[in-house]
């Protein structure tokens, strides 16, 4: 047992320098010395303490200097098997853009919360919005959480980060007004894609269920169309991928009005004039002569359309988010709301699609002093 400068007897594996500062050691289970140096008694009590601890209750595959990106690659790989791949894409891409950069050379051990708040404010400073912020902070607390119940790191540096809303707000994005519907219409009459659009409008199909939507899918008799998934392109990849969808009530039966069905019927005589069909892609429903069309073809060309129907410009999901708003104007019960839309549940519908403005409250409260007057 070692001394201080004073004569004063020390921890087992502690020592003083004649410099005054304290140095802590120890022989790890591979019989290798470790040591650091610390100013204050306390500082070399608590490594001393952690090191050793972790030492001896870590799990050997994952060594206690491992780095951050060493164990994000370890990490990705086990997700694989619980997570879609659209949304392990999406992992990959933050991590490399932002997590990797600020904390990926580091080791496990070292990350502490001001490095992860450090991280995300660089990318409010850098322009990001709340939601990708937001993003990271998932990627970056999950990542940590599974390190600490793996027992190679003592505590999770993510959790008591928690305010994410330091970027950007997200733009609201609105669904089109009946006066926007009827130029929307007009304006895309003869285009390429207007078959898809209209549809898209009517059925309120998510881009990818829309372009995973085949033949076989529709019942011309039955009057209704079965949503079994989508399917994504992945430039890195360079290759389709197909997702079950986000929930159990993504595979559902959509009933077709008349106009549905005499979009389909003429998209059927359409695809039938195609001079070449791509075996692999005869199947499906919206196809063209070089097979599927990629959900970024489709934003790419809304953008020209809206600009030549005079209208602002609007994305994929806003004319799904404008079928569910014209169908809950239409006074439809907000569980078939839910069913048709393919949400996992009606609390979801209600608070992204019911939208309540001033001209609302102010009708609604004139209709409730009709009906009980007091003066």
């Amino acid at each position: 047992m070692g001394k201080d400068l004073k004569g004063k007897p020390l921890d087992k594996g502690i020592t003083q320098e004649k410099s005054g500062l304290y140095v802590a050691r120890y022989v790890d289970r591979f019989g290798k010395r470790q040591s650091k140096r610390f100013k204050k008694i306390n500082e070399a009590r608590r490594w001393l303490a952690n090191s050793t601890y972790l030492d001896k209750s870590s799990n050997p595959l994952f060594p206690q200097d491992m780095i951050v990106d060493s164990w994000f690659e370890c990490w990705i790989d086990l997700k694989k098997k619980t997570l879609r791949a659209g949304t392990i894409d999406a992992y990959n891409a933050r991590y490399n853009k932002n997590i990797h950069p600020a904390i990926g050379d580091m080791k496990l051990t070292d990350v502490k919360p001001f490095h992860i708040r450090s991280m995300l404010n660089t990318m409010a400073d850098e322009g990001y919005h709340n939601g990708t912020i937001r993003q990271a902070r998932v990627i970056t607390y999950s990542l940590f959480q599974d390190c600490y119940e793996n027992d190679i790191i003592l505590s999770n540096p993510c959790k008591s980060i928690k305010k994410c809303n330091i970027g950007i707000p997200a733009k609201v994005k609105d669904a089109l007004t009946r006066s926007e519907q009827d130029k929307f219409v007009y304006g895309i009459k003869g285009h390429q894609y207007e078959n898809q659009w209209l549809l898209a409008l009517i059925t309120g199909l998510r881009v990818g269920e829309l372009i995973n939507l085949k033949w076989q899918d529709i019942s011309f008799e039955k009057r209704c169309l079965y949503v079994n998934g989508t399917l994504t392109y992945n430039f890195s990849s360079q290759e389709w991928r197909y997702s079950p969808g986000k929930s159990a009530n993504s595979r559902r039966t959509i009933p077709l009005t008349d106009d549905a069905i005499e979009i389909l019927k003429r998209q059927k005589q359409k695809v039938n004039q195609l001079k070449v069909i791509p075996m692999q892609y005869k199947e499906y429903v919206f196809i063209d002569e070089e097979g599927l069309i990629k959900q970024s073809t489709y934003h790419a060309s809304l953008k020209w359309a809206c600009k030549k129907a005079g209208i602002r410009r609007i994305t994929m999901h806003q004319l799904r988010h404008t079928a569910i708003t014209n169908w809950i104007n239409a006074n439809m019960p907000i569980k078939t709301v839910q069913l048709l839309a393919g949400h996992h549940c009606a609390s979801f519908t209600l608070d992204r699609y019911v939208h309540v403005t001033g001209e609302d409250m102010t009708r609604e409260m004139e209709r409730v002093s009709n009906m009980l007057r007091v003066i």
